[in-house]
This record gives C-alpha cells, sequence and structure tokens, in this order.
C-alpha cells in the first residue's frame, strides 16, 4: 500500500512532481531503483518476491505508480502480480498505449488496484475492481492517489498530503526537495473522531487503521519502506531522487541513469 502524490502545473520551474512512499511489509524483500527497460529507456525498483514494480519512470518522462485499493482483509496469492502491469506500463511508454493495456486485462485475474500514469502531456488515474475498470483524466492541481479512490472518504491522509503539497515553495530546487521530503516523512493521523469506520467484517483492528493514515507509516512489522521523488520536464527526467528506507530518517540521493 503506497501514497502517490502528483503535482501538475502548480510549481513555475517543474511542471510535473511526483512523491512517492512505498508502504509494505518489511520482510518483503526488494532491490532499488534501476534500468528495467533497456528500449524504452526505464528505471524503477523490483520486488523481488514477484518480479514486478510498484513505480517507474521512462527516458521520456512518463511515469507508472501503483497503489494497492484497501480490502481490508489479506490479497488472493493466487491471483496475478499488480507489479507486473506496471512493467508493462512503462515499456509501453504511452498514455493511450496502457490504456489500451488496461481495457484488455479481466480485472478479476487481479486482487483490486489503482494506477496513475502518465507524463506532462497527459495523465490519468485508473481503478480497476474485479466487477471492472474505470479510467479518468487528471488535469493540472494536486492529485494524491492512496489505497482507494482519489479523494475517497476513507483516506484522510490524502487532505493532509494535498495541504502539504500546495504549501510547496516556488524557489531552488534544494527548497523543493526539502519540503517533498518532509510531507513524505510526515506522521500526522487523523484525531479518532476524523478516523472513518471500517467496514463490518474489517480484519484491521482500528488502531492499525489510525497508523496507516499517517503519510510515513510505521506499524511494527508493515510500513513505509522507501519513497521517490521525480521532477519531470517535457520528454525527459529532471531529477529521480530515491531513499531506501522511511523517508523520516533516509537520506534522498540521486537515482543513476
Amino acid at each position: 500500500m503506497c501514497t502517490i502524490t502528483i503535482l501538475r502545473g502548480v510549481h513555475p520551474r517543474h511542471p510535473l512532481l511526483v512523491a512517492a512512499n512505498r508502504d509494505e511489509y518489511r520482510s518483503r524483500a526488494w532491490d532499488p531503483p534501476a534500468l528495467l527497460h533497456p528500449s524504452p529507456r526505464a528505471w524503477g525498483g523490483r520486488d523481488r518476491a514477484k518480479g514486478g514494480t510498484w513505480l517507474g519512470v521512462t527516458e521520456r518522462g512518463f511515469f507508472v505508480g501503483l497503489t494497492n485499493q484497501r480490502t481490508y482483509r489479506p490479497a488472493d496469492p493466487s491471483r496475478r502480480s499488480r507489479g507486473e502491469v506496471v512493467t508493462e506500463a512503462l515499456r509501453l511508454n504511452e498514455t493511450a498505449r496502457v490504456e489500451a493495456l488496461l481495457g484488455a486485462l479481466d480485472p478479476r485475474d487481479y486482487n483490486p488496484f489503482n494506477l496513475v500514469f502518465g507524463d506532462l502531456s497527459a495523465l490519468r488515474v485508473a481503478y480497476v475492481r474485479p466487477e471492472g475498470l474505470q479510467v479518468h483524466p487528471l488535469g493540472d492541481g494536486v492529485h494524491v492517489l492512496a489505497n482507494d479512490r482519489l479523494r475517497a472518504p476513507t483516506m484522510p491522509k490524502t487532505l493532509r498530503a494535498e495541504a502539504l503539497a500546495r504549501a510547496l515553495p516556488e524557489g531552488p530546487w534544494e527548497a523543493v526537495q526539502h519540503r517533498l521530503g518532509a510531507l513524505l516523512g510526515d506522521h500526522h493521523t487523523p484525531e479518532d473522531g476524523l478516523l472513518p469506520e471500517p467496514p463490518a467484517g474489517a480484519l484491521m483492528p482500528r488502531m492499525l487503521l489510525k497508523a496507516l493514515q499517517a503519510l510515513c507509516v510505521h506499524a511494527g512489522v508493515y510500513g513505509t519502506v522507501s519513497s521517490t521523488v521525480l521532477s519531470l520536464g517535457r520528454e525527459r527526467v529532471e531529477r529521480y531522487l530515491f531513499a531506501p528506507g522511511p523517508p523520516c530518517r533516509t537520506a534522498f540521493t540521486e537515482v543513476p541513469r
């Protein structure tokens, strides 16, 4: 489960910014971002358990990020890897081609997920559920995708991320990077009265659900295991930073390309 914050047409110097946390079981093995495809050249982390990735970017500034849809119960291990969809979408390297890929999938083959993909010319969010697929265009503004639809009432953490993102300074990259790092490392959780009630039959205790509403999650064996910051220009990647641990205490470094 992850949180992906996107700023499109918001900052005067950086037209497309992405700040993302990956939340996962700490015991699940993974590799930091490296070359995934030689042509088109695409980079991203790799999940050793299933072989896919959770977020990546191509040399022409096309990015793809995935979040699991929260179901309040364990995922079905017999279904296909959602991370493979991200890897294939990066290979396609074009919004319209990724839409066609999603349209050809049988959503029942996967545990439910959300996908955001695109570049400066076109940006989309897709919701893949057993009952079907929905794809929506995203315009300029701040968009935060967590483990449900955009601005879903079950995810008050997204409103927190939106507010922090809108306070981004207009200064040099160092100031922008610092503020995005602070957003990703934020530990704020909503007051108990603002915490959504879990659905009947949910297997997650309320205390865990509250911990998961932080942007930087620390919940024992589960939590934020890495973070990514992207600055994307037209047809290029300006900056690609990665922190191989919780962003509240792990430094970001530039990914070699």
